[in-house]
């Protein structure tokens, strides 16, 4: 931004030094030559220009009066003398602005003026964003990217609930059979990720570290496309059943797939090791585990109806953080969903199904 503002005062620099008209040393020493005889022409021309207005002024004035009346031909030639005298006198004078400057360069020179302003205006913003934007270091973005961890966990928890509402509502258990209605908007918007989280200006004098933060961007933004694509499906009455439960599926899979790149890309940037971030990792999931059955300790609120979890044993879940401890893990997990599928403190559904209209 500074190169440009630089460019930009030179051509303003460049404007107005081309706008005025070019003197070689022989023409600024022909004007010094010249300068009296052409000031004593120009007082000579003024003068007959004021006597021809003199005797216009008076011979109207004659004619108004009707004291006299000359001849229409000598008022003619008279205008005419004037404005021929006026003419040489406007193309002849010495006037700093008309003489010394040419509309090209005022032209020239306005467009520069305006893009410097523009530009100075641009930088400053820039500045400001600059300013604003360092006083986020690199543990306030990691703490960020850390969070995200817990939120994909309990987005992981939602779709998993979103089944089990969905398919407890299935009149049917083939394929045929589709969702007798579709879950509220808000439980899947809500599941999306805020993109402005993710500050890759951080990382753009070190590429190798900015390049994994733009591929965890894309697949950020990517979620939330994905999350749209997916409302919609479910939404629908003419999508199949077999294409909204691939969407679950879908949904499910990259709640734990973005959880092992934030992880892996934690432990590249902060720790040089994908897996060293795996121990804190475990460690945030199992505090929203704990959080999340003290905030709901009433059984009665749960759901009790029967279902199975069915979660990939190559998920990053129990192939990774919680190799060591599977058991415990899914049953933890399963009393989240009981709770996320059961009932808040009012007596309405956590997830709200929207029952189709016209069904067949």
């Amino acid at each position: 931004m500074k190169k440009h503002l630089i460019l930009i005062l030179s051509i303003v620099l460049f404007s107005i030094i081309s706008a005025a008209q070019d003197k070689t040393p022989q023409q600024s020493e022909i004007r010094e030559n010249t300068s009296d005889s052409i000031l004593k022409e120009l007082q000579i021309i003024r003068g007959i220009q004021v006597d021809a207005k003199k005797k216009i002024d008076s011979i109207r004035a004659a004619r108004v009066n009707h004291t006299t009346i000359p001849e229409k031909k000598a008022e003619e030639d008279l205008l005419n003398e004037y404005e021929a005298m006026a003419q040489i006198a406007d193309n002849t004078r010495q006037d700093w602005v008309k003489d010394d400057w040419n509309v090209y360069g005022w032209v020239a020179f306005s467009i520069a003026l305006f893009s410097l302003i523009v530009s100075g205006v641009t930088l400053w913003a820039q500045w400001r964003t600059e300013k604003n934007t360092s006083k986020l270091n690199m543990g306030e973005q990691k703490a960020l990217l850390s969070d995200m961890i817990r939120h994909f966990y309990r987005n992981y928890v939602v779709s998993l609930s979103l089944r089990v509402k969905l398919e407890a509502g299935r009149r049917g258990k083939t394929k045929s059979e589709n969702y007798t209605g579709y879950p509220s908007e808000e439980h899947i918007k809500k599941m999306m990720i805020n993109l402005n989280d993710v500050h890759l200006n951080l990382f753009y004098k070190e590429n190798a570290k900015y390049q994994l933060m733009n591929k965890l961007y894309v697949m950020l933004r990517n979620y939330n496309i994905e999350l749209d694509v997916i409302c919609d499906h479910l939404k629908s009455q003419t999508i199949d059943y077999t294409t909204k439960s691939r969407d679950l599926n879908t949904l499910s899979l990259k709640c734990y797939n973005l959880t092992k790149e934030i992880t892996q890309l934690i432990g590249s940037i902060w720790y040089n090791d994908k897996n060293a971030y795996v121990p804190k990792a475990c460690e945030r999931i199992l505090n929203e585990q704990k959080k999340n059955r003290e905030d709901n300790a009433d059984e009665k609120l749960h759901y009790t109806s029967r279902f199975v979890l069915k979660v990939p044993k190559e998920s990053f879940y129990l192939s990774t953080l919680f190799c060591d401890n599977q058991k415990q893990f899914l049953n933890d997990l399963k009393k989240d969903v009981q709770i996320e599928c059961g009932q808040n403190t009012s007596g309405s559904s956590k997830i709200h199904i929207i029952k189709f209209q016209n069904l067949s």
